[in-house]
């Protein structure tokens, strides 16, 4: 997909990229005026500069067809949103500024040249909102199932990781949690879902801009993003950093679509191993937050919630409960949710 305009020969695959580079939009202003992107779109690679005294920080999300998405169940242009910005996440839970994507895709010959556009207006929304832009990519046909792969490159002066917790550190989550695996479980189950837990599970925000600004202000010792449901990628940040973790099941910020059953079980799952929140739990000193948790809610409209500790020892307590019998979260080669 590094090539646009009259570069290429006319063709149908040309004309899919076209449409999907058009429907992406124009390149976005970046997140920091220090980037230099060299070679942009339209040559066999692209090129950046990153600013002096930076890291290059690299992820990649692949969506497949029947895993991570259904045609029945989304428009294209959400499912090209939410690989991108499942995507961008990673960035967000290592403090790193976005600079751009490359975007793969194996699409079935049927998909015309008005899905292709409208895969390129899903990743254009959220590159846009993140200040980045898309660097390039590539475009093959693909018998089935549909495919997307988006790697994501962004710079940080100072990386956060998953390994930095220590004993006696208060672990706090942003946002709210269980919308979007509400969502999933109706559809699954042929319901429509609540309309805001629709919103959740189609429009995901990586924390770009929450974590930068509390990077700036909190010392973070480690973070992790929750993609994969609290348990599990709790349990990935405890095996990271050598530590144990608490967790407070009933400290856990519900989203409003989980109002009248907040207590059941049920809820209890769709908060600790639902999944695609996609926002950011992360490990800082005892007392670090004191005053910026208001601070970060007038800012950006949405709560900053101590949910647990950590201690020295392994592995996950949940409310008292070592390992709890809940699913784990989502696990592609496990028993699923």
């Amino acid at each position: 997909m590094n090539v646009t305009g009259p570069a290429l020969a006319e063709g149908p695959e040309t004309a899919r990229i076209r449409a999907f580079l058009d429907g992406a939009g124009a390149p976005a202003a970046r997140g920091d005026p220090a980037v230099t992107i060299t070679l942009p779109v339209g040559d066999d690679a692209a090129a950046f500069r990153p600013p002096d005294d930076t890291q290059v920080v690299v992820s990649c999300d692949a969506s497949v067809e029947g895993v991570h998405f259904r045609r029945e169940w989304m428009t294209w242009e959400t499912i090209g949103y939410r690989a991108a910005a499942s995507a961008l996440s990673d960035l967000a839970a290592m403090a790193a500024t976005p600079i751009g994507l490359v975007v793969a895709a194996a699409l079935p010959p049927e998909l015309d040249v008005g899905i292709a556009a409208a895969l390129g207006r899903g990743v254009g929304e959220i590159v846009g909102r993140v200040g980045a832009q898309i660097l390039g990519g590539d475009l093959v046909a693909s018998p089935g199932p549909a495919f997307l792969d988006i790697t994501v490159l962004g710079c940080a002066a100072a990386p956060t990781t998953r390994g930095g917790v220590r004993p006696g550190d208060e672990l706090w989550v942003t946002g709210e949690l269980g919308a979007a695996a509400a969502a999933l479980r109706d559809l699954e189950r042929g319901l429509e879902p609540d309309p805001r837990a629709r919103r959740a599970f189609d429009r995901p925000r990586p924390r770009i801009e929450e974590m930068l600004w509390l990077r700036d202000r909190v010392r973070i010792h480690a973070a992790i993003d929750l993609s994969d449901g609290m348990m599990r990628d709790a349990r990935n940040l405890a095996a990271a950093s050598g530590v144990a973790l608490e967790i407070e099941a009933d400290r856990l910020p519900s989203a409003p679509a989980l109002e009248g059953f907040r207590q059941t079980p049920a809820a209890e799952q769709l908060l600790l191993a639902g999944g695609e929140d996609y926002e950011l739990l992360f490990a800082v000193p005892a007392g670090a937050m004191r005053g910026t948790e208001r601070a970060f809610a007038v800012a950006f409209d949405h709560p900053l919630t101590r949910v647990g500790r950590a201690r020295e020892g392994e592995g996950l307590t949940v409310s008292g409960r070592l390992n709890p019998t809940l699913p784990a979260g989502f696990d592609h080669f496990g028993a699923g949710r």
